[in-house]
């Protein structure tokens, strides 16, 4: 069920309240009890976004890039995503050129 944000215009009190997209909204103010004052709030999406397919491959590519370029910039970072055996190789074969 969605969650929707309410504001009371005579008291000003900020709600939220989950109930289905079907039922009425809600019109009385749980804080001052004032019937036909509250406006259903809109704002930002707080759900989760779940991809598929080429969407999901493509968006896993583009964060693996992203998390790469990172690690070549950050040795903490690449440390921890190599490991640490393959950090201390990779740091071992760098300091004999």
């Amino acid at each position: 069920m969605p969650t929707y944000e309410h504001i009371c215009t005579a008291c000003q009190h900020e709600f939220e309240l989950e109930y289905k997209m079907t039922d009425p909204v809600p019109t009385k103010c749980p804080s001052c009890n004032v019937d036909g004052n509250v406006k259903r709030q809109i704002s930002g999406c707080s759900g989760k976004v779940e991809l598929y397919g080429h969407e999901l491959t493509q968006h896993l590519r583009a964060e693996g890039k992203k998390l790469a370029k990172e690690a070549r910039r950050n040795e903490y970072l690449f440390a921890n995503i190599a490991g640490e055996t393959k950090y201390h190789q990779t740091e071992l074969a760098r300091n004999k050129r």
